[in-house]
């Protein structure tokens, strides 16, 4: 039996541009600990500001929420920034995977287990943020594993990436009333393993991760009824060169973050399944008015294999940096691109900071 619960972080220094030290926070795969980074973009640094003493043995995801008041961890973490509460799953379901914060009053919290026959469960929240209970299941098959969420901007629908059911499931939320309806379920192409995606800001275009294809797959998307057509188009995350493709798994995608809300760039990465052979990153630019994709900027080796998790969370200052964490080999790393125009970019890390356990995902604070 695992649950999601909520840490209230008491206080960070806020920075909105370049020339600032920003704050992120991961958790570990296996370790009691939330680590609490500082990156100063002056001098392409990182600095593990503390180490935070869960009672958990794992957090393995974290999502913070809109507010930056609070974070959630899945999988029955919770640490000393200030315990707040937990929401307890039910007893059949034992592997609490994946937390997502809505970004709207009344800021309700989703959050899936990655075993079958679990639903997803949308939990309502006090007005500081702490969870107070499951107020409505999100039903799949009986075969679902679902892997990974998103919403779309407007929080009128949730999208399940069902891993193990090969399929990504539709659903309509109400977060004021807790209303859910099963919209579509759509298998994906044979052989995909949906495991993470996004839906893009304006609404247009989902991008899912196919984790055995190690591909970007494109679904466009009817903003009236919420429902996803793949478009039979696909985006590489592994040089076109390579043989051995059962040897990677493809794992996240995320839009950068602007204060617009039309990011100019998506990123994603791919992890080797064996330590000593690196993963991959990419980068597409895109169109900020449809959501499409423009181009595939660069697809470039990791700097270490990405082990269960290679997140790559988008910095809130600047879109051209983003994060990776590296639960193989230990390691949390900003990376920046440099773009000449819409054809071409490189990406590079600019700042590596070795932590004592595998850090599943990151999130930025400021």
């Amino acid at each position: 039996m695992r649950s999601f619960t909520c840490a209230v972080a008491l206080s960070a220094v806020a920075g909105q541009a370049l020339g600032s030290v920003h704050h992120m926070f991961s958790g570990v795969f296996n370790g009691t600990d939330i680590y609490a980074i500082e990156f100063d973009d002056e001098t392409n640094s990182l600095t593990l500001a503390s180490s935070i003493v869960s009672t958990a043995t794992s957090s393995k995801w974290i999502a913070i929420d809109e507010r930056k008041q609070n974070i959630y961890v899945s999988n029955g973490a919770y640490t000393s920034l200030e315990y707040s509460s937990t929401v307890t799953m039910d007893s059949t379901c034992n592997n609490a995977n994946y937390v997502l914060a809505s970004t709207e009053s009344p800021y309700v919290v989703f959050g899936a287990s990655y075993s079958t026959v679990c639903p997803a469960q949308m939990m309502s929240v006090e007005s500081d943020g702490s969870l107070t209970a499951v107020i409505a299941n999100v039903t799949h098959g009986s075969s679902a594993g679902v892997h990974g969420l998103a919403l779309t901007s407007d929080n009128e629908f949730l999208y399940s990436a069902d891993d193990t059911g090969n399929a990504i499931w539709v659903h309509s939320v109400n977060i004021t009333s807790g209303e859910v309806a099963e919209v579509q379920y759509l298998a994906a192409p044979t052989g995909a393993d949906p495991r993470h995606m996004v839906v893009h800001p304006k609404g247009q275009y989902a991008y899912v991760v196919f984790e055995a294809l190690s591909e970007i797959g494109v679904y466009s998307r009817d903003t009236a009824t919420g429902e996803l057509t793949y478009t039979n188009t696909s985006y590489p995350l592994l040089p076109s060169t390579y043989t051995n493709a059962s040897s990677y798994w493809a794992d996240e995608v995320q839009f950068s973050v602007n204060t617009n809300g039309t990011p100019s760039y998506m990123y994603a990465a791919t992890r080797s399944q064996t330590t000593t052979i690196p993963g991959y990153a990419s980068a597409f630019s895109i169109d900020a008015e449809t959501g499409a994709i423009v181009n595939q900027l660069f697809l470039t080796e990791t700097t270490g294999s990405g082990g269960s998790a290679n997140s790559v969370p988008s910095a809130p200052f600047v879109e051209e940096y983003f994060a990776i964490t590296d639960s193989g080999s230990n390691f949390v790393e900003v990376w920046m691109i440099t773009t000449n125009g819409t054809e071409s970019a490189t990406g590079k890390a600019v700042a590596h900071l070795d932590v004592s356990a595998g850090p599943p995902n990151a999130v930025w604070f400021d």
